[in-house]
This record gives C-alpha cells, sequence and structure tokens, in this order.
C-alpha cells in the first residue's frame, strides 16, 4: 500500500543513519544490500526469508525464535498475500534502532513523505497507517485509523492540512498510542503491543 517509488528513493544520509544506528558495518553495505533488495522486488515486496536476512544483519543480537514470531505477525497471512512491504523493514530498522525517539521519527518522516516536499499530506500519513495496519496492529482495542486521525489533529497546530517534520514529530510522541509504539526496542515489547 502507498506509494511505492517513494518508499524506494531511501538517499545516502538515510544509508549513513542506518549504519550508524544498527549493526550495518557501514553505509556502503546499507546500500548495497537496500540496491539488491530493489532489483530482487520490484514490486516492493520482499519474501520472510529476505526479510529475516536483512533484520539479522541490522539487529544480529535478536533470538531467532523472536524473529521468526515477528516475521509471521508482520506477513500478516489473514489480512495480506504474506509477502513483506519493503517499507516495513525501514520502519522496524528505525523503530529499533539506537538513535532517539525525535531521530528515528525524522527518518519515519522522510520515507513516507511521498512527494519529498517535507510535509507529509492526510494520504501519506494513512500510508503510515497502513504499515501498522499490516504488522496486525489494529487489532484488539486500536483503531489505527482513528489514532492516525488523532496523531495529525495533534500535530497540525497551524491547521494547514499538512504536517511538516516538527509537527509530525510532535503528533507521534503526544498521542499515547504511538508514543508507546515508539518506546518499543525489542521484539517481544513489539509483539505484546498487538
Amino acid at each position: 500500500m502507498g506509494n511505492k517509488q517513494a518508499r524506494q528513493r531511501l538517499k545516502a544520509q538515510e544509508f549513513h543513519f542506518i549504519a550508524k544506528n544498527s549493526a550495518f558495518l557501514n553505509r556502503e553495505v546499507v546500500s548495497d544490500y537496500y540496491n539488491e533488495i530493489i532489483e530482487k522486488y520490484r514490486d516492493g515486496k520482499m519474501d520472510a526469508e529476505d526479510f529475516k536476512k536483512i533484520f539479522r544483519l541490522a539487529f544480529p543480537e535478536r533470538p531467532e525464535e523472536k524473529l521468526s514470531a515477528l516475521t509471521e505477525k508482520i506477513r500478516n497471512v489473514e489480512k495480506t498475500d504474506g509477502s513483506i512491504p519493503m517499507h516495513s523493514i525501514a520502519m522496524l530498522i528505525y523503530l529499533f534502532s539506537d538513535a532517539s525517539t525525535e531521530d528515528n521519527l525524522g527518518q519515519m518522516f522522510n520515507l513516507f513523505d511521498e512527494d519529498g516536499n517535507g510535509n507529509i499530506s492526510i494520504d501519506e500519513l494513512l500510508n503510515m497507517m497502513a504499515f501498522f495496519i499490516e504488522i496486525g496492529m489494529d487489532t484488539g482495542n486500536v483503531d489505527m485509523a482513528m489514532v492516525m486521525s488523532e496523531v495529525f489533529l495533534k500535530g497540525d497546530k497551524n491547521k494547514d492540512e499538512k504536517l511538516n517534520k516538527v509537527e509530525f514529530i510532535q503528533g507521534m510522541t503526544q498521542h499515547p498510542v504511538t508514543s508507546k509504539i515508539l518506546q518499543v526496542k525489542t521484539i517481544d515489547a513489539l509483539l505484546a503491543t498487538f
């Protein structure tokens, strides 16, 4: 779901960010794997084994059985074809990385600012919501459509119907559901939010 081309436009600074805040060795390694995955999965969806491979490179200390459980959750075969949208790996790297919450949100903002204009529209925010739905976070008591609507309203202080990076960070950190998700740094904690 969402703009596949926009999600395939990671830039050198994003490779550097990922290398700096995960176990990837350097930005060239990140870039090489990124290019390999983009070439292999032109439809924007990857298989579970490649997802696990990339995740292991970024976070080798995560237990294999936990990674398998996370992979199955993200595959969300109850609601999807079982392939994993490539933006999911980027979102998880940003979620689990060693960077600050604000820096991670800045990277997420860049990923979903599909037209690169420095703002996230309601449609672009809905694409982010799709990520949370794809990993099953719309189950139980959480209505992700309502959450993203509230995030948008909290962030859009000047009521121009778009969020700049500062407004996006404020909206995400001030909402109780998204702020809880942003504190997740382990697979167990992420799985417990479902």
